[in-house]
């Protein structure tokens, strides 16, 4: 990684830290830049502003997010390999980066920058995974009697369900690693029972 690309996680990790603690409007540049261990100057010069901190930490939030990672998605065969990889990156981007999303999402109810960020993340999420359950449904994989945007959020429901009961409920263990966690398989199997064809497994 080079000194540039380390010097902006490190301003982005404490940002994430700092706005998930105080909110977006108590936080300061001057924070962020002393707890990444740089100085104010830097942060302005990768970043500009804190709204474009506020952007780049969005747009590493959207990387994690599967309506939008899906088009970066390998190509598979199974449509339900691709969808239990995205419920498994989508909880474990949920798992890193909640505190910060439940904040902005509070936040964004009386600060016009972080509204305007949140109108776009999450409906552009559940946009472009419809899109990819729209696709999987002309090729005969998915239910066809279902809206595509009702499947996203189906998906969602999931994800997001998983991940509130644990972190904000306390009811359950976070897994130490969710690419083994079988109880993320199991749910996503009571999403993909009612989602998938039938005759397709």
């Amino acid at each position: 990684m080079s000194a540039v690309n380390d010097t902006a996680d490190r301003i982005l990790n404490a940002a994430s830290e700092l706005i998930a603690t105080y909110g977006y409007v108590g936080t300061t540049t001057r924070a962020i830049a002393e707890r990444a261990g740089v100085n104010e100057v830097t942060l302005f010069r990768r970043f500009e502003s804190k709204a474009g901190v506020l952007r780049a930490l969005a747009a590493r939030m959207a990387q994690r997010q599967a309506g939008y990672a899906v088009a970066a998605a390998p190509d598979s065969e199974s449509v339900r390999d691709t969808l239990l990889a995205l419920a498994r990156m989508e909880i474990a981007g949920a798992i890193e980066m909640g505190g910060l999303a439940m904040r902005l999402a509070f936040d964004a109810a009386s600060v016009p920058e972080v509204a305007e960020l949140m109108g776009e993340g999450p409906p552009g999420n559940l946009e472009g995974l419809a899109e990819y359950m729209a696709e999987r449904q002309e090729a005969g994989e998915l239910r066809g009697d279902i809206a595509p945007e009702v499947l996203a959020e189906a998906f969602f429901g999931l994800t997001s369900s998983y991940v509130m009961y644990r972190t904000v409920m306390g009811v359950g263990d976070l897994p130490a690693d969710v690419t083994a966690d079988r109880g993320i398989e199991q749910l996503f199997d009571v999403f993909w029972s009612g989602a998938v064809a039938e005759g397709r497994e």
